[in-house]
This record gives structure tokens, C-alpha cells and sequence, in this order.
């Protein structure tokens, strides 16, 4: 009896600086969307939003109080207020500015002592209280550049500009389980994606099913393919061999610890990623190698948050791969796990990642690493 897998031996480990340099230069834009502003947080701004206005279009209060002229005020103070005929105008936050009125006053700086008249006991700057034609934006300024991830400030900024809707990438992603085991680690996957920015078109769970695996990478309707499970030599293991009979393997085995069997192709201009089953592979893939895939289909310009932190101890690594290590927290400092040793309980107190280069055999305690999210920015 056969117990071989029908997925070809990997032949050699593509080091992980290389298999990106290839992901980038092949991932092409996904194309643009319009969305509702309100329905657009995470999503990447597909071009330049410009002020289409001045904001405010014409002076408005800053604040609640008096519309006064600061000219009329001078001197003022409460040992000897100044009259105010006839007296000024009440005025809300947001409200625009009366003519002939430069500043807004405090509700407690003017009383009203007699009909037809006030007096103010303190004396303002011109422009006090006020925000003037402009000055929270001028028309045509640069609002947001394309590339943006957007985020609840960006949605307020768009509402408050008076957009309804604008151009965003949104990468439409397939998420293909290829083995039983990787269904577990569907719904984390499928979260990370949403929190990137994406949208899950579906979700095919086809394990060990060689012709319905290519069937999944050949069905039309996204811009990029992620397939967990079936990368290596076990018996029902075929996404490899699936992934060839729909389209092309651009690469097969990447020198990164934990993911070696993670694999490369593509169905037309479609790229496809297929990740291990194991949830070290998963998590690892995703991040090292799915991530880059995202940011390219989406135009991301935005770099990645770096966060410089000390080794408590030392980070041992293998010369010629990629080791990818989680970072929990120690006093002030972070302890090194290489990830494939984790448990669930060093996962959920991980407070970031980093890997150490292929060339290095690790880092001292004391060094400083540059600590990566687990969320997409």
C-alpha cells in the first residue's frame, strides 16, 4: 500500500527575505471599492481624500458665551466693566459668528443690568473664542493619503468633510481548509483577516480532497487565496499537488521556524498561500507571510509599528532560518519563546513578536529587538 503523499518533496527551503522580495513584486492592487464612510474602518483608502471646502466656510463659535467686538472690551475687568449698548448676542458652540463680532466671552464675563444694555468684566484677544474660515482645514489640503488603513479618527474626519462615500481596497480573500485539523484555526484566521482590512468572500473546508482542493483554488471571485493545512508529506497531505493541477507552485518550502512547509502559487493573477495546519504554522504564516500578501493587494503604505524593547534572556536561533519567537512580558524587559515551544498559556501573554534573521545564531539577554503586533495596524 501507498502511504506516500501525492505533494512533491521539498527540495530546498526559499530563505524568508527572498520569498517576500517575490510576494511583493507579484501581488498586484486589489481593485478599488466604494464604501459608505461609516462601513469603511480598516479598510485602505484607495486614493488621495482632499477638502473639498474650507472648514468652518465662515467663522463659528469655539465655544458657548457672548458674541462681543474685543475692541469694546479693552480694559475691562471686574473692578470696572465695560458697557456693552445694545447688548451682545448669545451664541452655542458651532453657531456662526453675528456680523460686526470678533470674539466670544465667557457666559459669566457679561451681565445684563438694564434692558438695552450689558456689562462685560473681563477684555479678550481678538478672535477669542472663534474658529476662523479655514482654520481646521483649507480647501483642496492633503485631508488623508492613499494608503491609509482607516481608523475611527479618519471616519470623523471624512463625516465631518462631508464625504458619504469614498474608494477603498478591501481585498476579497477565500480561506480553503485543506485538512481537518486546520479547521480549528479557521475562526482566528478569519478575525485577523477582517481586523486587516479584508473582506472573507467564503470559507470551503475541502480536507484531503485532491480534485476539490484545485476546484477551491480555481473558483473565480477573489483576490487572494488562503489555504491552511495539507503542506507536507502526510498521506491525505495534497494542497501542494492541488495547488499545481489549478494553476502554478512558485515556491515550495520557506526556511521559516514554525511554517517550513508554507508554499507558494498562484491561479491566474490570483495568489495563493498555503500555510501548515499546525497552529505555530498558522499563526507564523499568517504573520510572516500572509500579512505582506494583504498589505500588497490593499496598498498599504503605512509602516509597521515597532516597538524597541530589552531581552530578559537569550533568543537561541538556527544558522539559515528565519526563527520567529513571541515576547512576553518580564518586569521592564520581555522574555524570549520561540514559538513552536509555546503553549496556549505563553500565546496569551505574548504581548508581541519578532524574529531573528537567518545569519544570526540569536541574541543576548540585554539585546534590543524591535517587538511587531500580533493585530494589523
Amino acid at each position: 500500500m501507498n502511504h506516500s503523499s501525492p505533494n512533491p518533496r521539498i527540495q530546498r527551503l526559499t530563505p524568508l527575505d527572498d520569498a517576500l522580495a517575490r510576494l511583493a513584486a507579484e501581488t498586484p492592487l486589489a481593485p478599488p471599492l466604494t464604501r459608505a464612510v461609516a462601513d469603511a474602518t480598516g479598510a485602505v483608502l484607495a486614493s488621495d481624500i482632499r477638502a473639498p471646502a474650507d472648514l468652518p466656510a465662515s467663522p463659528v463659535a469655539y465655544s458657548d458665551g457672548w458674541a462681543v467686538n474685543a475692541e469694546d472690551l479693552v480694559g475691562a475687568s471686574a473692578y470696572s466693566a465695560a458697557v456693552i449698548a445694545p447688548p451682545p448676542t448669545w451664541v452655542d458652540a458651532d453657531d456662526p459668528m453675528p456680523s460686526g463680532v470678533d470674539s466670544v466671552v465667557p457666559p459669566d464675563a457679561v451681565t445684563i443690568p438694564a434692558p438695552g444694555m450689558a456689562e462685560a468684566s473681563a477684555s479678550v484677544a481678538p478672535g477669542h473664542g472663534v474658529r476662523n474660515t479655514g482654520q481646521d482645514v483649507k480647501s483642496g489640503a492633503l485631508l488623508i493619503p492613499a494608503g491609509t488603513r482607516l481608523a475611527p479618527r479618519h471616519i470623523g474626519i471624512l463625516t465631518l468633510s462631508g464625504f458619504g462615500t469614498i474608494d477603498v481596497r478591501m481585498p476579497r480573500i477565500r480561506i480553503v481548509l485543506a485538512s481537518a485539523a486546520a479547521a480549528r484555526h479557521a475562526d482566528m484566521v478569519r478575525m485577523w483577516l477582517q481586523l486587516a482590512g479584508t473582506e472573507i468572500a467564503e470559507t470551503i473546508s475541502v480536507p484531503g480532497a485532491r480534485n476539490d482542493l484545485a476546484a477551491a483554488y480555481r473558483k473565480p471571485g477573489a483576490d487572494f487565496i488562503l489555504s491552511l493545512g495539507g503542506t507536507g508529506q502526510g498521506r491525505s497531505d495534497c494542497a501542494v499537488a492541488a495547488l499545481k493541477d489549478a494553476g502554478t507552485v512558485e515556491l515550495q518550502g520557506v526556511a521559516l521556524r514554525p511554517g517550513e512547509t508554507s508554499s507558494f502559487g498562484r491561479v491566474g493573477t490570483v495568489p495563493v498561500l498555503l500555510l501548515p495546519g499546525r497552529a505555530d504554522g498558522v499563526i507564523a504564516g499568517v504573520l510572516a507571510l500572509a500579512k505582506p500578501i494583504v498589505t500588497g493587494l490593499s496598498g498599504l503604505t503605512q509602516p509597521d509599528w515597532l516597538a524597541p524593547v530589552r531581552l530578559a534572556s537569550k533568543a537561541s536561533s538556527t544558522i539559515g532560518l528565519t526563527e520567529f519567537f513571541l515576547g512576553l512580558p518580564e518586569k521592564e524587559a520581555i522574555r524570549p519563546l520561540p514559538l513552536d515551544e509555546a503553549g496556549f498559556e505563553a500565546l496569551g501573554r505574548a504581548v508581541g513578536w519578532f524574529t531573528v534573521p537567518p545569519g544570526s545564531e540569536g541574541f543576548a539577554a540585554g539585546d534590543v529587538v524591535h517587538l511587531r503586533p500580533f493585530q494589523p495596524r
